[in-house]
């Protein structure tokens, strides 16, 4: 008599598998797109950071409206030395440019109630990750 799995138990195995890659493969991609916005949340972080210090020097925030992070980098915390580069983008590998649609940062400023707000964006540029702000 010959030992060896059968061609029922083949295809139940086969058939286990299908039935685990279905139910995980979602939250293994879904994990990707989590991490990257961990890193967003971790660029305006250190971008508050920089704010602060700006403001700390200036005794002002930076006056801007709808100004997406590289515009705000460059002409406000570069030249002060409170960032060294514009920072990457953790969904594209690059230095945030202002056209930016995943995981873009945007920073407002009210004058009347001197609260600006930095606000990121996931992967679909709507839906929000966070909103940082100096209340």
């Amino acid at each position: 008599m010959r030992k060896g799995f059968t061609l029922v138990e083949i295809l139940v195995v086969i058939g286990i598998i299908g039935l685990l890659a279905v139910f995980l493969a979602p939250n293994l991609l879904g994990a990707r797109d989590r991490a990257k916005e961990a890193g967003v949340k971790g660029v305006m972080h250190t971008v508050q950071l920089a704010i602060e210090a700006y403001q700390m020097d200036n005794n002002v925030y930076p006056i801007a409206y709808n100004l997406p992070l590289e515009s705000l980098c460059r002409n406000y915390l570069m030249g002060g030395g409170y960032m060294a580069a514009v920072p990457k983008n953790p969904f594209t590998g690059q230095e945030y440019a202002d056209g930016d649609v995943m995981g873009k940062i945007i920073y407002n400023y009210t004058d009347a109630t001197q609260v600006y707000a930095l606000t990121g964006y996931k992967k679909n540029g709507i839906a929000k990750v966070l909103e940082l702000t100096n209340l």
